[in-house]
Parts: C-alpha cells; sequence; structure tokens
C-alpha cells in the first residue's frame, strides 16, 4: 500500500508580494520616524508606537498652546483700549467696546474721523508697534485671534476664518470682506497666531470687513497730519429694484431714487424714479450698497451710471456738506389710509418728529399707541393730544430690500418736544 505524503499549503505570489509591500512600508515609517524624530526613543518593537511618533499634536492643542504664548506678546502693543501702530501713535476703532472713548487712553491730542471711524491718540514712545501681516492667499481656511479691547487689558478670542475676500470701498479702496459667521465683532483687531497684526474689524452695512493693516497705518499718518475729513452727502434716497418696479423702469439692475434734496448736489442731475446702476463703475444691487459706497468725504467725486426710462448716462456727483435740518416741533408725516392694515407714509419732513423717529417713505404704520391699524387722522391724533416730552410707541413694517420682497416689523417711538 502506498504512503500518503502530507503537502503543505501554498501561497501564492500575490500573497507574497503584499506581504512584502506592506512590510517594506512599515520598515520605510520607522525610518521616517527615526529621521523626523530623532530625540525619540527608538521602540524594540516600531509596529506599535509607529503611528504615534509620526502623528503631530492635534489642532486643537496646538491653538491653546499658540494662545497662551501669544497673549503675553500682544498685552505691550496695548495702550489701555488702543493700538499702538506707531511707536508714537496707538488707534482706537469706532465700536471697541468698553472703555472705547479717546480719554481713557493715557495719551494726549487724540484725532478723531467721522468717515473712517478712527481715532488717533498719541502716546508714550519706546515700544514698537506689531508687524503687518502681508498675506499671499485670502481664500485659505486660517485661525486668526481677535483682540477685543476692554477698558483694562483685551480680550483675546481664536476664530476660524474660512476665506478672506478683497473687495473695494470708499474710503479704504481695498479691505477684506469678512465671511458670516466667523464671529469677529467690530471693534476687534484681529492678528495672526504668530503675533502679525491682520487689521482692524470694521462694521460696514452689509456685514463684517477686515481693514488691512497697512491701510490702517497709511490712515493714521494721513489723519495725523491731514486732520479727520469732513463726511459728505450727495443728497438723495433710494430703495431696491424690485421685480415690478424694474418692469416700470426698464431696468435689470440697480437701485431706485425716491427723493432728490432740492438744495443738494444730484437736485439738477437725478429725479425720483432714476434708477442708479452703478457706482464707480460697479454693480448696484441693493441699498445698502449705495450707503456704503456714497459714504465719502466733501469734493469726492462719485461717478453713477443712470436710467431714465431708454436713456442711459453716466455723470458725476459731488459729495457736498452734509445739512443739518432745523429740529422741528411738527409730526411731519403726509400719510395713506390703508383699510384694515394702517397708514402708508408717503413723506417725511426733514428735522421733525417723524423723521427723528427714524420713519423712512413706503413705511406701514401699524400701531400707534394703544391704536391698531390707525388711520391717518388716528396718527395725527394721536401725536396732537400727546403732552410735551411724552414718548409714543409706534410699530411699523417696511419693505424688505431682497429681491424676494417681504415686510420687516419693528418699532419706534415718536418723541414730542
Amino acid at each position: 500500500m502506498e504512503l500518503s505524503r502530507s503537502s503543505r499549503p501554498r501561497v501564492s505570489r500575490e500573497t507574497r508580494l503584499l506581504l512584502s509591500t506592506a512590510a517594506l512600508a512599515i520598515l520605510a515609517l520607522w525610518m521616517l520616524a527615526r529621521v523626523r524624530f530623532p530625540d525619540q526613543p527608538a521602540a524594540a518593537t516600531p509596529l506599535e508606537p509607529l503611528l504615534t511618533q509620526i502623528r503631530t499634536r492635534g489642532t486643537f492643542d496646538d491653538l491653546a498652546f499658540e494662545l497662551a504664548d501669544l497673549r503675553p506678546r500682544l498685552l505691550p502693543f496695548f495702550v489701555g483700549s488702543a493700538l499702538r501702530v506707531r511707536p508714537d501713535v496707538a488707534l482706537l476703532p469706532l465700536g471697541a467696546g468698553r472703555g472705547s472713548d479717546p480719554g481713557s487712553v493715557p495719551g494726549s491730542d487724540p484725532v478723531a474721523d467721522p468717515l473712517s471711524g478712527l481715532t488717533a491718540v498719541r502716546v508714550a514712545g519706546g515700544i514698537a508697534p506689531p508687524l503687518p501681516w502681508r498675506p499671499t492667499d485670502l481664500e485659505q481656511p486660517r485661525y486668526l485671534v481677535a483682540a477685543i479691547p476692554q477698558a483694562g487689558t483685551p480680550v483675546l478670542r481664536p476664530v476660524l476664518v474660512g476665506q478672506l475676500t478683497r473687495i473695494s470701498h470708499p474710503i479704504w479702496r481695498d479691505v477684506w470682506r469678512v465671511p458670516a459667521g466667523s464671529e469677529i465683532p467690530a471693534g476687534a483687531f484681529v492678528f495672526t497666531t504668530d503675533a502679525r497684526l491682520v487689521g482692524v474689524a470694521m462694521d460696514a452695512s452689509d456685514g463684517i470687513i477686515l481693514v488691512p493693516a497697512t491701510a490702517l497705518i497709511s490712515e493714521v499718518d494721513r489723519l495725523l497730519a491731514s486732520g479727520p475729513r469732513t463726511p459728505g452727502s450727495i443728497g438723495i434716497d433710494v430703495q431696491a429694484l424690485t421685480p415690478a418696479i424694474a418692469r416700470a423702469t426698464g431696468a435689470t439692475t440697480g437701485v431706485v431714487v425716491t427723493r432728490v434734496d432740492p438744495d443738494g448736489p444730484a437736485a439738477a442731475i437725478l429725479a425720483v424714479g432714476d434708477v442708479i446702476e452703478t457706482i464707480d463703475e460697479e454693480p448696484l444691487t441693493a441699498p445698502h450698497q449705495w450707503t456704503t459706497r456714497a459714504a465719502v468725504p466733501v469734493g469726492h467725486t462719485l461717478m453713477v451710471r443712470v436710467r431714465r426710462g431708454d436713456a442711459v448716462q453716466t455723470v458725476g456727483l459731488i459729495a457736498a456738506p452734509m445739512q443739518t435740518a432745523p429740529r422741528s416741533i411738527a409730526l411731519g408725516l403726509r400719510l395713506r389710509n390703508l383699510s384694515r392694515t394702517g397708514s402708508a407714509v408717503m413723506d417725511v419732513e426733514a428735522g421733525s418728529a417723524a423723521d427723528r423717529a427714524g420713519l423712512r417713505v413706503g413705511d406701514v404704520i401699524t400701531l400707534i399707541g394703544t391704536t391698531t391699524a390707525p388711520s391717518p387722522a388716528a396718527v395725527r391724533r394721536a401725536f396732537d393730544r400727546a403732552p410735551p416730552g411724552a414718548a409714543i410707541l409706534v410699530a411699523y413694517t417696511r419693505p424688505s430690500p431682497s429681491a424676494q420682497g417681504g415686510d420687516t416689523p419693528a418699532v419706534t417711538a415718536l418723541e414730542k418736544p
């Protein structure tokens, strides 16, 4: 009888190649760990501690360590709630929070500019200011640190910024828009995690912008040399271009003029119903864009493209000094009755009680005092019967500036002198 031979399992060629590749990969990783971390002791068996040796510290751990190191480096740059931008000049932005009064800064000769919202204060010299940050890639996500001025020392808050977008601005020309949700408050000084000054956060009509450090330094130099600028006015009001207004005017983009000051710089150029399509060759799509772009100093010229029916032309509007309307004791409202709704505002007298309360053409008054859906007569009667010094609660709705329409409810108070 023939004895059967025991057969040994055969390992396939593919399996041998796979095992050899895995071994070579582990060896390569171990060698990489020895090169990158020569101060770490070599493991007898590299398999288990291998990934531990080449693993980097977690992102939040890194950020905590950097923030702890950053605080003592940043504090010497602050003089009270102001930031030193020159060895002998500190800067205080509008809306810097508690202690933002220039009188709280230990310095002298404060110079405030209402257009830029900055105040420069001369302080004792001797300390170099932070270095400005000059980015190479604005779209890269990054952690930044917001230093929020307080009456004592600033509060540091890490913020994750997905990207910064370069936009133009009438005052700064070149600023960066901060994405919504980045939690950078207006008035905060913003730094990189290595203590370079990114800029200062300012409140624009459509969100937060970052004014770069280089622009801040240039503005401080200009402010100290030339003094504050006088805010100018074009003398018009605008509202959103709704689909119905677009059909009526023949325009596809822009904002429509609702009021022209007869004594303003646009009186002989623009008329109610004109559509402003662009300003300085940039398209306008919402009223807040006009508000931001038209905030210019006296003497500045805005080039606007205007549509009036089928005619389109580009004209220059020169900002004139703002006129302060005399304070009036009158209600100052021309109203139209809306049955079961209230009273629509057709006109607001400048300097009147309604003007001071912030009511505008297009608003609909839905309540005055305790009267709901008041008629025009009821609104005037409530104001006339109120004693001098009284404040009357007013609820109203205001058309939304967005193209989707809708009304925004709000309340105000009519103060009777």
